[in-house]
Order: C-alpha cells, then sequence, then structure tokens
C-alpha cells in the first residue's frame, strides 16, 4: 500500500498549494484544522507522514501533534513554522512530538527530501514495533545506579523495578560509593536520595553536574521543601520526587529517560540563528548537524558551547567548520552527550569570529 501524507492547515489555499506541488511525488490528503486532521487519522490512517502548521486555531500544532504522538505513535510528525515561532516550536521539540520542524517558506524541494526521510523513518518505525511485538526484551539493557543509606528502600526500589527486566540494578549506601561506582562502570541513570550520610545527595549531584553531565538523575527525599528542591534544580536538569514513590510512576520515569528517542529535528534555520536560541534557553543537549555528507556533532551544557567535533576536527577548529556549513538539518538529543570542556570561547565570540572567516573565504574565492 503507498505510503501516505497528511497536511493539516486552517489555511485551505495552503493545502491546495501542498496538494499541487506534491501531487506527482506522494499520495497528499489534507485536513483543515486539528479536529478534521484528527478525524483524518481515525477514519482514513494510517498516514506515513502527519505535517502541521503551528498557528492554527482552537488547537494549535503544538497541541494537535501531541495528540498524534498518542492516537498514532508510528506516523512521523512535522511541523511548518515561521522563525517568530520558534521558541514556541521548541517545546513540541523537547517533548518528543516531531521529527523534523521546517520553516517558512519551505522550498518544494526540501519539503519532498523531508517527506521522503519522513517515509523512510515511518517504516523503521513500523518494522521496531513489529519487533517489539515478537521479542520478549527488544531494548538493549541498560545499568541503573539506586544510591541510598536505607537498606530497607533499596530493597523497595529494587523490588519495584525488578519487572523492567532491560535494567540492570546497581546500589550504593551513600554518595562517596556511587562517585565510584560512576568511574568503574558505564552508569546511565542514577536515582538517588539526598540525606545519607559521608557525600549525600546534593554533593553526589554536584559531581555529577561536573564529572558526569551527560547522565539524567531522579532526586528522591522523605524531607521535600521548596528550598531543597530549587537547590537540586540549581544543580541541573534533575527529575524531584518525594516519598513515598509511586514506583509505576518512577519505572515509567526511568525507561522513559533511558529509552527516548531523539528530540527532533530542524531544517531551513541557518545553524548560528538555532545556537544563539540554545544559549538563550541555556539547554542541554548534543546537536548532530548534517550538510550533505558532512557531520559534525556541539555539545551544550547549561547553553554553554563545550565541546565540537567533525571529521579530525575537535574544539574551536570544529565548531567554526560546522558554524560555516548551509542547509544544515539539525538533530536534537537533550542530554550532552560529552564530558570535559574543550571550548573556552563564549559562543558569541564563537560565532563572530566564525563568521569573519567565512567572509574572509568568501571574499578569497570572489579574488
Amino acid at each position: 500500500m503507498e505510503d501516505k501524507i497528511l497536511f493539516v492547515d486552517d489555511d485551505s489555499n495552503i493545502l491546495d498549494a501542498y496538494r499541487r506541488q506534491l501531487k506527482r511525488q506522494f499520495h497528499v490528503d489534507t485536513a483543515l484544522g486539528a479536529e478534521e486532521g484528527l478525524n483524518a487519522i481515525a477514519n482514513n490512517g494510517p498516514f506515513a507522514v502527519i505535517v502541521s502548521d503551528l498557528r492554527m486555531p482552537g488547537m494549535d500544532g503544538n497541541q494537535f501533534l501531541s495528540r498524534v504522538k498518542d492516537v498514532a505513535p508510528e506516523s512521523v510528525r512535522m511541523m511548518l513554522t515561521g522563525f517568530a515561532d520558534l521558541k514556541t516550536a521548541m517545546d513540541a521539540i523537547n517533548r518528543g512530538h516531531i521529527f523534523r520542524l521546517l520553516t517558512k517558506p519551505c522550498a518544494r524541494e526540501i519539503l519532498a527530501e523531508a517527506l521522503s526521510e519522513g517515509i523512510e523513518q515511518y517504516n523503521k518505525n513500523v518494522s521496531m514495533s513489529e519487533s517489539a511485538s515478537n521479542e520478549v526484551h527488544p531494548r538493549g539493557m541498560k545499568k541503573v545506579l539506586i544510591v541510598d543509606d536505607d537498606r530497607v528502600m533499596l530493597r523497595v526500589i529494587t523490588n519495584g523495578l525488578k519487572n523492567h527486566a532491560e535494567l540492570e540494578l546497581i546500589t550504593a549506601l551513600n554518595g562517596r560509593e556511587a562517585i565510584d561506582l560512576l568511574k568503574s562502570l558505564d552508569i546511565d541513570m542514577v536515582v538517588t536520595d539526598l540525606y545519607m550520610p559521608d557525600v549525600n545527595g546534593l554533593q553526589l549531584l554536584s559531581h555529577m553536574n561536573r564529572n558526569h553531565p551527560g547522565i539524567p538523575v531522579v532526586v528522591l527525599t522523605g524531607r521535600g521543601s521548596r528550598v531543597i528542591e530549587d537547590k537540586v534544580k540549581a544543580l541541573g536538569d534533575f527529575q524531584y520526587f518525594e516519598k513515598p514513590l509511586d514506583m509505576n510512576v518512577l519505572g515509567e520515569t526511568i525507561l522513559k529517560a533511558l529509552y527516548a528517542r531523539p528530540a527532533g529535528q530542524i531544517h531551513g534555520i541557518s545553524t548560528s540563528s538555532f545556537l544563539q536560541l540554545i544559549d538563550i534557553e541555556e539547554k542541554i543537549c548534543t546537536l548532530k548537524i548534517r550538510s550533505g555528507k558532512r557531520l559534525g556533532y556541539l555539545y551544550f551544557y547549561k547553553g554553554e558551547l563545550t565541546a565540537a567535533e567533525t571529521g579530525n576536527l575537535t574544539g574551536e577548529k570544529a565548531a567554526f567548520e560546522i558554524i560555516s556549513w548551509e542547509n544544515s538539518v539539525i538533530e536534537i538529543e537533550n542530554v550532552c552527550k560529552k564530558t570535559g570542556k574543550e571550548i573556552n570561547k563564549s559562543l558569541m565570540h564563537i560565532l563572530m569570529e566564525g563568521a569573519r572567516m567565512r567572509d574572509e573565504l568568501k571574499r578569497g574565492a570572489m579574488n
């Protein structure tokens, strides 16, 4: 069966334009607004790719694609938006609602390429779903470190998570034991109490903030307060739960953090412009940037560019190279996957210097 595309917009003229532009390459259906889009999915699906405008009356594109994620999880979701709406659209990316963000105006060639890649991703999603239904444990094993000085609580947590066979549970009785384990093992996630002897939870979080910023953390406490919660959040983007625990919620939180797919992709925005948004929002993330056959990575911690790499280049040289690329596709993962600081200059200095070097190269080519 031919893979179908669904465009959702509140402007019928725009929908007609999509049909005319793409009818020779794709099977295109359209829906006037979010409610009609949900009805189309229910009655005429499945759709390989669903493309929504952001600004629509009633249910906007962000809310619509969030609903689509629940009712048609295998469908690839894309959003079209103007640059002025980028901060709003980032919410959709952060929550994993979209595979690709396209900016208006979007050239037919770029849109067609995105749709082709979306169909390819959809077929992968279907294949993974079929494989998962035939396998008992299709996901790779992950090491979760549970840190608490209360041995009873350790047993409660480990027993509560034992049904998740994809999790290898490791325990520590205080922060010092946890730090030693983080050095010797490839830990994927940490669940820690705050009040412990020797090295407490806040000290452990501070250590992880400096040395393991890419590892997600769930913080537990039986004596919660707004002051404590603020201290935890000041140390990093950690999730915070008060005891007694709902083990189902804790399990879902751990699985979501460990097995979530990359948050989304952005196409049609200059890398420099997008990096400034990362800086403003103080995001912790890894950006995978493609331009043709070139591939590079930029690592951010709280909006600060800490490292970069492409080919044989690392650090500032790699950052200058990546920033100079045109027609880049940016993929975002909400974790900084590289520890240590390789770049000591500010992002604005990197952007300005990169622009100067790019201008010099252009002038040299003209001469």
